[in-house]
């Protein structure tokens, strides 16, 4: 359902949803939180399938690729192709939930494609600035996953590029605007939704510190908490997931064109 913004300009619960009381908070929290356990879950399942499938071609002789960094041996084609996973995970849970949290999408019209373009550039930009600010100081905050795509893009650059900019959008959307934050826009809760959105957004991205120090890791999931901010904002703003999906396929088909020229 859309949210429509208060006097204050802040977005607000849908405006035909009746607000549930300060209690119902925990049942927020309960919902979310049963959520990623499935979300987990089907991500989790559907990594192991994918694993075990490009195991089984290469026993058989198959050819599948050089492995990639950090995926302990496994072909680089794993990550691009985990991607069907986070897919699979999104789908499930907007399935589940599609009824209990319906939608009121705006009008799609000219002026809300112009603004997501420009808004998924703006942020892409102040993502690379953010990046150079923080390596002035000598502290390297680059994604963690950018070598396991550059990877796999170097093995299969069609279809990296496919689960990048489709994929992982589509999926991710699903399950962090379209699901989690709905919910909580729909309960009258639009800026705890859009932190726990954001915040959940960026773990999935940099979900552990792993050799990196405590300050370098909270550094990293900065941009990716802004990211997920700004698509938060596209879809209490418009109503529609497309928006957010949009906006996220446009900054990761940025940072793949980046990658590809950078590979060069």
């Amino acid at each position: 359902m859309v949210a429509a913004p208060d006097q204050a300009g802040e977005p607000s619960a849908p405006v035909d949803e009746p607000r549930p009381t300060t209690g119902s908070l925990w049942r927020l929290s309960g919902a979310t939180l049963l959520d990623a356990v499935i979300a987990a879950t089907v991500v989790f399942v559907g990594i192991l399938i994918i694993g075990l499938t490009l195991g089984g071609l290469r026993s058989a002789g198959v050819d599948v690729g050089p492995p990639g960094p950090g995926i302990d041996g496994m072909p680089a084609i794993l990550i691009p192709l985990a991607l069907l996973a986070t897919l699979g995970a999104g789908v499930a849970l907007w399935l589940l939930h599609r009824r209990r949290l319906p939608s009121a999408p705006r009008p799609w019209t000219g002026r809300p494609l112009a603004t997501i373009v420009l808004a998924a550039l703006a942020v892409q930009a102040l993502a690379f600035g953010y990046y150079h600010v923080v390596g002035f100081f000598g502290l390297t905050v680059t994604g963690s996953n950018i070598d396991p795509i550059l990877s796999a893009y170097n093995v299969s650059p069609w279809l990296t590029a496919l689960m990048v900019v489709i994929a992982a959008p589509v999926g991710e959307e699903l399950l962090f605007r379209r699901v989690c934050l709905h919910r909580f826009a729909q309960a009258g809760r639009p800026l705890l939704g859009m932190v726990l959105s954001s915040t959940l957004f960026a773990l999935l991205h940099q979900p552990l510190p792993g050799e990196r120090d405590l300050l370098v890791w909270l550094l990293m999931l900065v941009p990716y908490a802004a990211i997920g901010g700004v698509l938060g904002q596209l879809y209490l703003r418009t109503g529609r997931i497309e928006a957010p999906i949009l906006g996220h396929a446009i900054i990761n088909a940025f940072g793949i064109a980046t990658l590809a020229l950078g590979s060069r």
